[in-house]
Formats: C-alpha cells, sequence, structure tokens
C-alpha cells in the first residue's frame, strides 16, 4: 500500500491527492514510507483568503447574471403570469416578485454545480488557480457539487462568517458543504 510522502498516510492506490493533506500523489514513482509528524499541514490545500476572493469573483459574476435575467422578467412581462400591457412594470410585486426570487435561486445553484461537477473551478477558482476534488482525490462530481451548492446558504450566515469559521478550524480547510459533499479544495 502506497504512502503520502508529505503527511506519511496511508493513500488509496491510484489516488492524485493525498485525502488527508491535499499533496498531490507522484504518478509512476515508487511510493515510500515517511514517518508520519506531529503536526501536518499541508501547502496544497486552498487558503482562505484565496478561497474568499474566488467567492467575491464568482458573487459579482453570478449578482450580474441575476440582475440580467430578473430585469429581463420584470420589464419584458415574462414574470407577470400571463398579463401583458405597458401596466406590467407597476403592477403588484407579487406578480413578478416568484419569478426573481426563482432566478436569484437556480442561477446560482447551477453556475456552482454545472462548474464545479464538471471541471471542479468556477470562473472565480480558475482565475485564483484553486479547485474542488474529492477528500478522496478524484474529481468533484456533480452530486457533490449540488451538495455543496445546496449547502452555500449555511456557509454564508452571519455575512459568510459560518464558512470562514468551520474552514479555519477544520484540518483539510472544509466549510460546511465541503465535509457534507466530502470535498476539499486544493490549490490547482
Amino acid at each position: 500500500m502506497p504512502y503520502c510522502a508529505n503527511c506519511g498516510k496511508e493513500l488509496t492506490p491510484g489516488a492524485a491527492f493525498c485525502p488527508y493533506c491535499g499533496t498531490v500523489v507522484a504518478v509512476g514513482i515508487p511510493p515510500t514510507i515517511v514517518a508520519p509528524q506531529a503536526a501536518t499541514t499541508s501547502a496544497n490545500y486552498a487558503d482562505l483568503s484565496q478561497r474568499i476572493i474566488a467567492a467575491i469573483i464568482d458573487s459579482i459574476i453570478v449578482g450580474i447574471a441575476v440582475g440580467i435575467l430578473s430585469s429581463i422578467f420584470v420589464f419584458s412581462g415574462l414574470g407577470m403570469l400571463g398579463f401583458s400591457g405597458m401596466g406590467h412594470m407597476f403592477a403588484s410585486p407579487w406578480m413578478w416578485a416568484p419569478w426573481i426570487w426563482l432566478v436569484g435561486l437556480l442561477i446560482p445553484i447551477g453556475y456552482y454545480t454545472y462548474l464545479e461537477g464538471t471541471s471542479g473551478q468556477t470562473i472565480g477558482k480558475k482565475i485564483i488557480k484553486i479547485k474542488v476534488i474529492k477528500a478522496n482525490g478524484s474529481p468533484c462530481d456533480l452530486a457533490s457539487a449540488f451538495l455543496r451548492s445546496i449547502l452555500r446558504v449555511v456557509d454564508s450566515l452571519v455575512i459568510g462568517l459560518v464558512g470562514i469559521i468551520v474552514i479555519s478550524v477544520t484540518k483539510k480547510r472544509q466549510r460546511v458543504g465541503d465535509i457534507v459533499a466530502n470535498t476539499i479544495v486544493v490549490r490547482a
């Protein structure tokens, strides 16, 4: 059984990353046994600052998309549940608010789920050069990305402090969504 050259823990065969410290596993190099260290930290986990900057970039992108689509619903009358005419812009918000709420919910979930589930990176993560992978080193799949996306609500509570605190205190620098989806964020 191979062992991680960084932390000395046992690796699963074929893993691209160590599931404990996130170190890239060298392919084709015979595994070495290294005595575990008392305090193991990995230089491969994404820093909190990298994750925050990527989240800000992604929030701007998602916000622009939501704003554009919401405006289309409001100003075109598409969200008026069958009403037409110029009066739609001045109608009660209850007529178009459900559509804006739906757009504001589906765009972020779709954005994060599709991009992280197919490539492991959103646009913000690509710019900052970080990536979401499964804790065992395999690529992030759509199911894990969907779980991360749904739990982003929990991590965003109190202006994101829940996510920041959880990332800061967990060994693998995981937020709640990462823990439930069994994913980690590493440097790409």
